[in-house]
């Protein structure tokens, strides 16, 4: 018997909180709820625009014809055309990813530990995502080649939004760090208004230290679309796999 999708939406809540909390012994109250709001924005962004883009369609869930038999129903709380439940379990993967990342190379350059992050949240989505397919709580729509009903592309996009997000928390929240040429285009842009400052980002304080981390995972969200573009692409060209109805 399929697990409901309520099932499902209840369990990451309860997860959610958990790790949350661990999480928040790990890095401090202030560094954790950064993570968490920005790994919720940056997985929602990048996700409605697989949704409206067709990669993902969760439009079934979303208007509830497959569940209009099934008590009580598909997913209950939406933000848009994503599950809630979708942005917490990417903030679970990714906070794991990260912190087990950075345990094994406490001294490793940045982006050296963010690569070995995304990999590790490419092994636990090879776990969930089977999981997800089988029970129906999502599925796969997406011309791409296929591994145990996982298209490739989504392995590369899990690798890849890993990366961005955990690199841009790291040197932004961790390491207050200004960023080459990005540092010119901050400094001619909102630190001029309205923050009004030349500071530089380690010198900021709390409150402008976020406005940097966001505006920085907007031009993240850019970076990564603009990468996963090509693949997107090359797969839907040469794929052995095309769109299939759900046939549940």
């Amino acid at each position: 018997m399929k697990a409901n999708v309520i099932v499902f939406e209840t369990a990451i809540l309860i997860f959610t909180i958990v790790f949350y909390q661990g999480a928040k012994l790990l890095m401090g109250k202030k560094r954790n709820l950064a993570f968490f709001l920005g790994a919720a924005c940056f997985s929602l962004v990048i996700e409605s625009i697989a949704v409206a883009g067709g990669a993902k369609n969760f439009y079934w869930y979303a208007a509830n014809n497959y569940y209009s038999h099934y008590p009580p129903g598909g997913y209950i709380v939406w933000l848009g055309v994503v599950p809630l439940a979708y942005c917490l379990l990417w903030y679970i993967v990714s906070m794991t990813s990260y912190v087990i990342a950075t345990a094994f190379l406490p001294r490793a350059k940045s982006y050296l530990s963010c690569l070995l992050a995304g990999g590790i949240a490419v092994v636990f989505y090879m776990i969930i995502e089977p999981v997800g397919v089988l029970n129906h709580w999502w599925t796969w729509n997406l011309k791409s080649f296929y591994m145990i009903d996982v298209p490739l592309a989504a392995c590369i996009s899990a690798f890849l939004s890993v990366f961005v997000f955990t690199w841009i928390y790291h040197v932004t929240v961790f390491e207050k760090r200004d960023i080459g040429a990005l540092a010119r285009i901050e400094n001619n842009t909102f630190k001029r208004w309205p923050m009004k400052t030349r500071k530089l980002t380690r010198n900021l304080d709390w409150d402008d230290l976020q406005t940097v981390y966001f505006f920085r995972l907007g031009l993240g969200v850019l970076a990564y679309s603009a990468v996963i573009a090509p693949f997107m692409v090359l797969f839907w060209a040469i794929a052995n796999r095309g769109h299939i109805v759900p046939g549940w």
